[in-house]
């Protein structure tokens, strides 16, 4: 059997292990899913998951190969609004443990935690999603916020933390992803937005390593500032402190042995006796990036098992978190939302997720032909998903060879090459006929 019909065929098992527990998924159990129709549970589920970017009609067409008997968009808005975004997220996570390749360096899985802001329609405010204009040149601004755990070897989303873009915390998102992972031993991967005291600790206490940037020696708010001063060069040093609430006189006058740390800074590792401090343990990595600039890194990895270079490397690697998120908007189109209501975008949040991981999981195992080329070829990933939806949906007819025409959809890889970061804000994609 192929990769892709094994997949399909897990697939198929997650969505029919959800859809016989439908009444934990649903808003009413007593009624909603109950009678025997056309868009029951499961068909809303598949056709979710299959949506493109196109208006809410043109994808029902689609996904029912143009017959007459295609529901309206209305019965469709009707049934998908029963089901709570829950039912997505299990059938994702029960597809993942089926059909998970745990790739490792050194043992270790790589997982980048990182987050991205998805802009979703803001013609009605709420305290989660919308921030408020503070000024009459300001608009008002709806998102929700993904804190995303990814798969750096196997390139496939492991955890997902939504948030509204309002209430937004990435530090906690980062402590419940870590709290909540109970794989293989894994190597957390992190940008600056990450470094805390109790962060660090969360991954210790669970037994794993973080590797996580934080601001450089001299900046006054780096994490840093508790372990120097330092000579402005590249080092690799082990570094330790107590923390404590305690702000005696011996504490303030010994700020080498210990860091003070108020009421209103987290630490979830206090012992119940304030007396006793918190013996905390790292290591800093400082390393050039440029003439004038270098980047601080810590971490608990041990030094006899990781050098410096391999930090490095290593933190480099994180950059795949951040292509993940394009593809993830623009190729998969979650940017092209087809709902303004909160429930149903978390829907295809995570339809989109499973969309990934499933492409991904195909991809990885094709193997590209060697050619007397110039450049080393890749899979076209874009190109990719699109023949993995149509393979998914298709419900008559041949089976689609999908393995071999991804294959021949492939693209140079052109390594060194480098563009300017584009930060101008992304707005919502906002076509009034493609919402319920």
């Amino acid at each position: 059997m192929n990769n892709s019909k094994q997949l399909q065929k897990k697939l198929n098992t997650a969505i029919s292990i959800v859809s016989d527990s439908r009444s934990l998924f649903v808003m009413n159990p007593e009624t909603d899913f109950t009678r025997d129709r056309s868009l029951n549970f499961e068909t809303v589920l598949r056709n979710i998951i299959c949506m493109e970017s196109g208006s809410l009609k043109d994808e029902l067409l689609k996904l029912n190969e143009h017959s007459l008997s295609t529901p309206t968009t209305s019965a469709f808005v009707q049934a998908r609004s029963k089901i709570k975004h829950d039912a997505f997220k299990a059938v994702f996570d029960i597809f993942n443990r089926k059909t998970q390749m745990i790739k490792t360096y050194k043992g270790y899985r790589l997982l980048a935690i990182d987050g991205s802001v998805l802009p979703i329609d803001n013609s009605f405010i709420d305290k989660e999603t919308t921030l408020l204009k503070f000024n009459q040149s300001d608009k008002s601004y709806s998102a929700f916020h993904m804190n995303a755990s990814y798969d750096l070897l196997e390139r496939t989303y492991d955890d997902l933390i939504i948030q509204g873009q309002a209430q937004m915390n990435e530090n906690e998102a980062f402590f419940q992803l870590v709290d909540r992972y109970k794989g293989n031993k894994a190597i957390f991967i992190a940008d600056r937005n990450y470094e805390s005291f109790n962060g660090f600790e969360h991954v210790v206490q669970s037994g794993n390593k973080y590797l996580i940037r934080v601001k450089d020696i001299g900046s006054k708010t780096s994490i840093t500032q508790s372990f120097g001063p330092f000579e402005d060069t590249e080092f690799d040093i082990d570094v330790s402190s107590l923390l404590t609430r305690r702000n005696t006189n011996h504490i303030k006058a010994h700020p080498e042995i210990y860091k003070f740390m108020p009421k209103n800074q987290r630490f979830d590792y206090f012992n119940d006796d304030l007396n006793i401090a918190y013996e905390f343990h790292s290591r800093i990595v400082r390393f050039k990036i440029s003439e004038d600039s270098y980047e601080c890194i810590m971490t608990n990895l041990d030094r006899n098992e990781f050098s410096s270079e391999e930090i490095k490397e290593l933190y480099h690697k994180r950059w795949g978190i951040e292509t993940s998120f394009r593809e993830l908007k623009y190729a998969i189109g979650l940017s092209a939302l087809h709902s303004k209501k909160r429930e149903s975008i978390k829907q295809e949040i995570y339809a989109r997720l499973l969309l990934y991981n499933f492409s991904q999981r195909i991809i990885q195992k094709i193997k590209i032909k060697k050619r007397k080329t110039k450049h080393t070829y890749q899979v076209n990933f874009t190109r990719a998903f699109h023949i993995v939806r149509e393979f998914i949906r298709k419900k008559s007819g041949k089976p689609l060879p999908v393995e071999s025409l991804i294959a021949k959809e492939i693209l140079p890889i052109r390594p060194n090459r480098s563009n300017i970061r584009d930060l101008k804000h992304k707005g919502v994609v906002c076509f009034n006929y493609r919402f319920d």
